[in-house]
């Protein structure tokens, strides 16, 4: 499969989970209702300086970011990580984070939610058919 950038749609988002300021997401693939194992959505998000991704938990699914551009902090169960350009983070299934943007200019960054496979899989309420553009 092959997905043209122009194909592909950009919404805003205010106080992504219960954090602060704008999110804007490119939505480069997604299958919020996906049930089975495999990739739930990729993201290619900017956050502006200041703005946050509130806390929350991954249930049923896992997710992983990539940092492009800019500083932040991501928290992982409570623990608080520096993150910059080249940083990978992994919040597994069970799990909480959040993500800041520290620095002075725009924080971009990829973002890939993937189901796990398990038998008796539980849709995750953070990241469901209505919660497009936010993580």
């Amino acid at each position: 499969m092959i997905i043209k950038g122009t194909a592909t749609s950009v919404s805003e988002t205010r106080n992504c989970h219960g954090g602060t300021g704008l999110l804007t997401c490119r939505e480069l693939y997604g299958d919020y209702l996906r049930a089975d194992a495999g990739i739930k959505f990729v993201h290619d998000d900017v956050i502006e300086p200041g703005a946050s991704i509130g806390e929350h938990l991954h249930n049923g699914d896992e997710e992983f970011y990539y940092i492009l551009e800019g500083t932040g902090e991501m928290t992982l169960d409570g623990a608080p990580f520096t993150v910059q350009p080249g940083d990978f983070c992994f919040t597994q299934n069970g799990h909480r984070h959040s993500l800041r943007n520290t620095g002075a200019q725009p924080m971009r960054f990829l973002v890939v939610c993937v189901n796990r496979e398990i038998s008796a899989h539980q849709p995750d309420a953070d990241h469901g058919a209505d919660d497009r553009g936010c993580h």
